[in-house]
């Protein structure tokens, strides 16, 4: 039995059975119900075979019973019909031999079968067997072919007229399960959705993308790994390498389009996710017979695979002195080979590029902003493992130094096209970096020498900290060097297909260089300079100082000595506080995964991810604040219910303790009150 014309006869007898279930009153005499089952049991109709008719009555079967074994094994037959129609068979005539492999029903004939598996499951409802007839119709509409076979055993294209008709697979989606079991020799129903059609895994991704940019605070690792529907889709991506790289391919491209960090920020958590699945199966519910079955890493990313080792190996100095290596002999490489600029302009930046690749690991950049303004830092034990790591790396004439490595690296991630933009690029990070480290950028930017003599004026209190007057300036400077070496350097070097690439978010990549000094130099900036930066790096915008002591002095005298605080904008939006507070999360999280390789000790780890917590304790605050009294946004409770648990989180990490902890917990607090009376 394989014909569709058999198999529809099934589906017709099922939706009988069903009908007749459900007209049926309880209090119908057994022996009618019994005698219908009789009758589609035995073969003739004319059997005088009345013993199981007599049988069952003793048994005391009621209606539905008898009715519900009737659909659970017409169910069962459909099934069994439908998946012997799949096989992989050798068929021999003479000296020819043609190999069938697939489904003998036609894909024209699959539109059929789906639709009438649509109307029996509407029918079905919240049966069990519901889900075992939705695999077996999807993996025949899967494994069904466009080609038959005439007696001579050549394939044939099956050309007949489809009537305009389509596979439409909108009726059976609604009844795929929310979780995802996998067992041993089968392909997870939603993964064969996504075979028939892309639009549906287009879908998928839409749908998370959509309310994580609707709800800004939400936590996206946390919710992938834990909400049933998005855990299903993380899991059935890591079951097929082609789907995950046509996902990635589809993210990088809308990418490159708008520039949106929620984009980049869920192609980074789905690359890691994915990683982490393959390499702890077990820790991800998948049974150690399937876990075997997974494939190796190099089958997500067919390109650049030392590359992709490199880049989720360890943060190491050594690594990153690597990176750049790769990433030089490739350039050399390409400009080489290719005699097509246009062709090696758009490669450079696809998704199957290094650049795009690396896109995905953003630890490695922030590292190599720590770099930039750490080698010259004040002195003590923090990140020194990792530079002196450099020293046994550079085994080769050609190695960098590490700081200029460091450059290059966040140059080309800035400005994937020209070589000779990117050594421009470096060499003013590496003069700006120094300005910064070298303690003297204040007295340089002044123009009365007089001054020079008195450097408390550039300084805090301590002589350590750098004054917030200097954030200011220097951030002015590093804004300059973007216009002038990034953006227009970047637009007028692409070209074709490459051109979506110039709406690319290098203005958000660029101003979290920044971080790599309140991760690098978190002692060395006061809390007005930190509020400067943090805002800076998330918004673009500087914010300003006022006096906040009036000393008596004139207004030539008052520099010295003087008390300042950053003025924050009374109309500043909601967009604008988001920004700031979901930047504090972030910067939390690079410093917690960067811990390790900065830090010599656990204790360390602990206090490095507090330091930068206790600094950047009030700004987190205020924006915070600002939030709670901008009762302007569509989803108000549903965002205090997110900001909430990141705070919570927030507050715990390294360790629950930390300078400022209280104002936090003050504030989680009253964020709970706020919700109690929504």
């Amino acid at each position: 039995m394989s014909s569709i014309q058999e198999i529809t006869n099934l589906f017709a007898a099922l939706a009988l059975n069903l009908k007749a279930s459900e007209n049926e009153e309880i209090d119908n005499s057994i022996h009618l119900s019994i005698s219908k089952l009789n009758q589609s049991i035995n073969l003739s109709y004319h059997s005088r075979t009345r013993v199981l008719d007599t049988a069952l009555s003793l048994m005391c079967f009621t209606s539905p019973q008898v009715f519900d074994s009737m659909i659970e094994y017409s169910v069962k037959t459909v099934v069994s019909v439908l998946s012997s129609s799949i096989n992989c068979k050798a068929i021999r005539c003479g000296e020819e031999a043609v190999l069938l492999i697939g489904c003998l029903i036609s894909s024209h004939d699959v539109v059929e079968l789906v639709e009438t598996c649509g109307d029996i499951l509407g029918k079905l409802k919240a049966r069990i067997i519901c889900e075992s007839l939705l695999y077996a119709v999807v993996k025949v509409a899967v494994s069904a072919s466009s080609f038959r076979h005439v007696k001579e055993l050549r394939p044939v294209l099956d050309v007949r007229p489809g009537a305009g008709r389509t596979l439409d697979l909108s009726k059976l989606l609604c009844y795929v399960p929310k979780e995802m079991t996998v067992k041993k020799g089968e392909i997870p129903l939603r993964l064969m959705f996504w075979y028939l059609d892309p639009l549906v895994l287009k879908n998928d991704v839409t749908q998370i993308l959509q309310e994580s940019i609707r709800r800004p605070f939400i936590c996206l690792f946390t919710e992938l790994c834990q909400r049933i529907e998005w855990r299903s889709t993380i899991l059935s991506l890591a079951f097929s390498p082609l789907m995950f790289i046509e996902t990635r391919s589809l993210l990088h491209n809308w990418f490159l389009l708008t520039g949106l960090a929620s984009l980049l920020e869920f192609q980074i958590k789905l690359v890691s996710l994915v990683l982490d699945i393959i390499s702890r199966p077990m820790r991800w519910g998948i049974l150690a017979d399937v876990s075997s079955m997974l494939p190796f890493s190099h089958a997500y990313f067919p390109h650049s695979l030392q590359f992709l080792k490199i880049l989720t190996g360890p943060l190491t100095s050594g690594g990153l002195l690597q990176l750049v290596h790769n990433i030089s002999n490739s350039q050399f490489r390409a400009e080489r080979c290719s005699p097509n600029q246009a062709a090696t302009k758009s490669s450079l930046v696809d998704h199957k590029s290094m650049w795009a690749i690396a896109m995905n690991f953003p630890d490695w950049f922030h590292i190599s902003s720590v770099v930039l303004f750490l080698n010259k830092s004040s002195g003590d034990s923090f990140g020194s493992t990792f530079i002196s790591g450099a020293a046994f790396a550079q085994d080769t004439e050609e190695a960098e130094p590490l700081c200029s490595a460091a450059a290059r690296y966040i140059a080309w991630i800035l400005n994937p096209i020209g070589k000779s933009h990117q050594d421009v690029l470096a060499q003013n990070l590496v003069k700006m970096a120094g300005n910064f480290t070298s303690k003297q950028y204040g007295l340089a930017k002044t123009t009365n020498p007089k001054k020079l003599k008195r450097p408390k004026i550039y300084h805090g209190v301590h002589g350590k900290e750098y004054d917030c007057q200097i954030i200011q300036l220097w951030i002015n400077d590093f804004r300059d060097m973007y216009s002038k070496h990034i953006y227009n350097t970047v637009n007028s070097s692409i070209e074709g297909k490459s051109a979506p690439c110039a709406k690319l978010g290098l203005d958000m990549l660029f101003r979290r260089i920044s971080l790599g000094i309140l991760i690098g130099c978190s002692d060395n900036v006061n809390e007005e300079g930190w509020e400067i930066l943090l805002h800076y790096a998330a918004t673009g915008i500087i914010l300003q100082l006022t006096n906040t002591q009036d000393t008596g002095l004139r207004p030539k005298q008052k520099s010295q000595g003087m008390e300042v605080s950053v003025a924050w904008n009374e109309n500043s939006d909601l967009k604008e506080v988001e920004k700031g507070a979901i930047l504090v999360f972030y910067l939390t999280d690079v410093v917690e995964n960067m811990s390790v390789p900065l830090t010599d000790s656990e204790e360390s780890e602990s206090d490095f991810i507090c330091r930068v917590k206790s600094k950047a304790t009030k700004y987190l605050l205020k924006c915070v604040n600002r939030l709670l009294n901008l009762n302007v946004h569509e989803d108000y409770a549903l965002m205090l219910q997110d900001l909430h648990k990141r705070l919570i989180r927030w507050s715990y990490q390294g360790k629950a303790v930390f300078q400022g902890s209280k104002d936090v917990d003050d504030t989680i607090e009253t964020i709970s009150k706020i919700l109690s009376s929504l």
